[in-house]
Parts: C-alpha cells; sequence; structure tokens
C-alpha cells in the first residue's frame, strides 16, 4: 500500500476536473442526469484517485475531459477509486474493459489522503474475481477484493 497526501490546491484541481468530466456527460447527452447518486462526486472521487496515482507513483496526470475509455487514466494505468476501505472494498472490471491493462485501487481516506491499495490486471481481475452485480439494475462485473490484489512494490513498466 502507499499512502499519498494531496495539497489544497490539488483537491482543487481534482474537483474542477470531476465536475468539468460530469459537465461533459450532460452535455453530451444533452440532458441532466437524473441519477439519484452524486454522480460529481464520484466524477470529483475519481478525479483526486487519478491525482493520487500519479502523484505517488511520480507519473504525469494530464486531468483530461471527455476521454472515458479511450485512453488510460494516468500513464498505462486505469484507476478505479471508492470511499470504501479494506476489508470493504473491492476493484472491478467489466467484459468491455482491457484484460491486458493494469487496475489500481485507490481508497479515499480523507479529502486529503488516498491508499493506492494495490493493483491487478484485467484478466486478473476476472480469473480470480467473483462475477456479480454490486447494485439493483446494474449489469454484473468481476469483483475482486482488495487483500487479493497485487503489491505496489511490484508494479511495474508503467
Amino acid at each position: 500500500m502507499v499512502r499519498v497526501e494531496l495539497d489544497n490546491i490539488e483537491v482543487g484541481v481534482g474537483h474542477y476536473i470531476g465536475t468539468m468530466r460530469q459537465a461533459a456527460v450532460e452535455l453530451s447527452q444533452h440532458a441532466v442526469s437524473n441519477s439519484s447518486r452524486d454522480v460529481y462526486n464520484d466524477h470529483i472521487t475519481g478525479a483526486l484517485g487519478e491525482m493520487a496515482v500519479a502523484k505517488g507513483l511520480d507519473l504525469y496526470w494530464d486531468a483530461s475531459v471527455n476521454t472515458f475509455k479511450s485512453r488510460p487514466d494516468v500513464s498505462a494505468l486505469e484507476v478505479r477509486t471508492t470511499t470504501y476501505r479494506p476489508p470493504r472494498c473491492s476493484i472491478y472490471v467489466s467484459d468491455r474493459d482491457d484484460g491486458a491493462a493494469k487496475y489500481i485501487l485507490v481508497s479515499k481516506i480523507s479529502k486529503t489522503e488516498y491508499d493506492l491499495l494495490g493493483w491487478a490486471s484485467g484478466d486478473e481481475i476476472r480469473q480470480r474475481g467473483e462475477y456479480k452485480s454490486m447494485a439493483a439494475g446494474r449489469s454484473p462485473q468481476y469483483w475482486l477484493q482488495a487483500g487479493k490484489l497485487n503489491s505496489m512494490s511490484t508494479l511495474q513498466n508503467i
């Protein structure tokens, strides 16, 4: 595990990028989301997780907007950020996610602290994970518990 602390400026940038990402979704759909979930907060949390990975691994983060699924989140890495903490958190991939890609699970500890819990390839998550739906009305995905991830110290070739 790698603990990363973001400063106030970085948190502000993450909030801005997350808000811009949701705004781009709404503009592309020509409608405001009717979801009961706080989709703005989801995008903000995701952006901050990506920033934490970049900072923790000393990689460049381009803070992209409107590039969902067209390229990796940070360098060659995909980032999955959760507000849950071990042992209650898991990483997921869907059937359409790249099996060869490396996915990092990030846990938000506080507004400024993030834990990079571990990583696995999409294929590893599919092989060792459980295929299930975690929410009513959502398609099933492959879920792998945080404790079964590869150690961050073994992440290479990024």
